[in-house]
Protein backbone atom coordinates (compact mmCIF):
# COMPACT_ATOMS: atom_id res chain seq x y z
CA UNK A 1 0.00 0.00 0.00
CA UNK A 2 1.52 3.63 -0.98
CA UNK A 3 1.26 6.34 1.81
CA UNK A 4 1.04 9.86 0.31
CA UNK A 5 1.29 13.11 2.77
CA UNK A 6 1.74 16.53 1.05
CA UNK A 7 2.99 19.70 3.14
CA UNK A 8 0.89 22.25 1.98
CA UNK A 9 0.44 26.15 3.65
CA UNK A 10 -2.52 26.03 4.59
CA UNK A 11 -4.68 30.07 4.18
CA UNK A 12 -4.36 31.10 7.23
CA UNK A 13 -0.61 31.60 6.51
CA UNK A 14 2.59 30.15 7.23
CA UNK A 15 0.86 27.28 9.23
CA UNK A 16 2.07 23.92 7.38
CA UNK A 17 -0.43 20.75 7.42
CA UNK A 18 0.50 17.22 6.59
CA UNK A 19 -1.60 15.40 5.25
CA UNK A 20 -2.78 11.42 4.27
CA UNK A 21 -4.98 10.77 1.22
CA UNK A 22 -7.49 7.93 1.31
CA UNK A 23 -8.36 6.86 -2.62
CA UNK A 24 -11.87 5.78 -3.03
CA UNK A 25 -11.05 1.91 -4.52
CA UNK A 26 -7.50 2.08 -3.59
CA UNK A 27 -7.65 2.35 -0.13
CA UNK A 28 -9.41 0.75 2.22
CA UNK A 29 -11.11 2.95 4.32
CA UNK A 30 -13.88 5.55 3.68
CA UNK A 31 -14.55 8.76 5.69
CA UNK A 32 -17.13 7.49 8.67
CA UNK A 33 -20.80 8.45 7.96
CA UNK A 34 -21.25 9.24 11.52
CA UNK A 35 -18.79 12.40 11.09
CA UNK A 36 -19.60 15.42 10.34
CA UNK A 37 -18.23 17.15 6.86
CA UNK A 38 -17.13 19.89 8.05
CA UNK A 39 -15.31 18.18 11.06
CA UNK A 40 -11.40 17.90 10.90
CA UNK A 41 -9.99 14.01 11.17
CA UNK A 42 -6.68 13.37 12.19
CA UNK A 43 -4.44 10.56 11.61
CA UNK A 44 -1.50 9.69 13.89
CA UNK A 45 0.82 6.84 15.01
CA UNK A 46 -0.56 7.73 18.77
CA UNK A 47 -3.54 9.05 20.57
CA UNK A 48 -4.97 12.19 19.61
CA UNK A 49 -7.66 14.53 21.01
CA UNK A 50 -10.92 15.25 19.35
CA UNK A 51 -14.60 15.26 19.37
CA UNK A 52 -14.75 11.89 18.43
CA UNK A 53 -11.88 9.61 18.60
CA UNK A 54 -11.60 5.46 17.32
CA UNK A 55 -8.80 2.89 15.73
CA UNK A 56 -8.60 2.21 12.06
CA UNK A 57 -6.76 0.79 9.70
CA UNK A 58 -2.94 1.83 9.14
CA UNK A 59 -2.32 5.12 7.16
CA UNK A 60 -0.12 7.18 8.59
CA UNK A 61 -0.87 5.34 12.05
CA UNK A 62 -3.94 3.33 13.84
CA UNK A 63 -5.38 6.23 15.57
CA UNK A 64 -8.07 8.65 14.29
CA UNK A 65 -9.94 11.94 15.95
CA UNK A 66 -12.23 14.03 14.54
CA UNK A 67 -12.19 18.04 15.31
CA UNK A 68 -15.45 19.95 15.58
CA UNK A 69 -14.73 23.62 13.11
CA UNK A 70 -14.82 26.44 16.18
CA UNK A 71 -18.51 27.58 16.26
CA UNK A 72 -19.84 24.11 16.71
CA UNK A 73 -21.06 23.44 20.36
CA UNK A 74 -20.15 19.84 20.36
CA UNK A 75 -19.71 20.96 24.74
CA UNK A 76 -18.50 23.49 26.38
CA UNK A 77 -15.50 22.14 27.59
CA UNK A 78 -13.93 21.67 24.04
CA UNK A 79 -11.68 24.10 22.50
CA UNK A 80 -11.19 22.85 18.85
CA UNK A 81 -8.14 25.59 17.92
CA UNK A 82 -6.38 23.94 20.70
CA UNK A 83 -7.31 20.39 19.96
CA UNK A 84 -5.91 20.76 16.03
CA UNK A 85 -2.23 22.40 17.20
CA UNK A 86 -2.10 19.61 19.81
CA UNK A 87 -2.79 17.31 17.15
CA UNK A 88 -0.41 18.79 14.65
CA UNK A 89 2.33 18.62 17.86
CA UNK A 90 1.53 14.73 18.08
CA UNK A 91 2.35 14.42 14.30
CA UNK A 92 -1.18 14.09 13.13
CA UNK A 93 -2.18 14.30 9.69
CA UNK A 94 -5.36 15.67 8.33
CA UNK A 95 -7.42 13.15 6.27
CA UNK A 96 -8.13 13.74 3.00
CA UNK A 97 -10.35 11.48 0.77
CA UNK A 98 -10.16 11.43 -3.13
CA UNK A 99 -13.10 10.50 -4.86
CA UNK A 100 -12.32 8.11 -8.53
CA UNK A 101 -13.50 10.51 -10.19
CA UNK A 102 -10.81 13.42 -8.83
CA UNK A 103 -8.77 10.81 -9.79
CA UNK A 104 -9.33 10.32 -13.05
CA UNK A 105 -9.62 14.11 -13.81
CA UNK A 106 -6.09 13.75 -12.98
CA UNK A 107 -5.45 11.24 -15.60
CA UNK A 108 -7.67 12.78 -18.29
CA UNK A 109 -5.55 16.32 -17.32
CA UNK A 110 -2.69 14.37 -17.81
CA UNK A 111 -3.01 12.05 -21.15
CA UNK A 112 -4.24 15.33 -22.56
CA UNK A 113 -1.17 16.74 -21.72
CA UNK A 114 0.87 14.35 -23.27
CA UNK A 115 -0.96 12.97 -26.02
CA UNK A 116 -1.77 9.65 -24.04
CA UNK A 117 -4.38 7.52 -24.20
CA UNK A 118 -6.11 7.22 -20.70
CA UNK A 119 -7.45 4.03 -21.48
CA UNK A 120 -4.29 2.43 -21.64
CA UNK A 121 -4.00 2.74 -17.98
CA UNK A 122 -5.24 1.05 -15.19
CA UNK A 123 -6.93 2.84 -12.71
CA UNK A 124 -4.28 1.60 -9.93
CA UNK A 125 -1.60 3.45 -12.10
CA UNK A 126 -3.47 6.06 -12.74
CA UNK A 127 -3.43 6.62 -8.36
CA UNK A 128 0.03 5.76 -8.23
CA UNK A 129 1.29 9.15 -10.50
CA UNK A 130 -1.51 10.66 -8.59
CA UNK A 131 0.04 10.22 -5.64
CA UNK A 132 3.37 10.76 -6.98
CA UNK A 133 1.98 14.41 -7.68
CA UNK A 134 0.82 15.27 -4.45
CA UNK A 135 4.23 14.15 -2.95
CA UNK A 136 5.87 16.62 -5.43
CA UNK A 137 3.72 19.31 -4.47
CA UNK A 138 4.43 18.49 -1.02
CA UNK A 139 8.41 19.10 -1.36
Amino acid sequence: MVRARADRESEKGEEKVNEVLFIEGYHATVRPDDIPESWVIYNAPRPLLGHAHWQGPFRHGVFYAAVAPEGDSVDEFSDAPLMRERNRELDGHVCVWVSRAQVMEYGRELAEKYGLDLEQFKYEEIVRSFLNAKEREGE
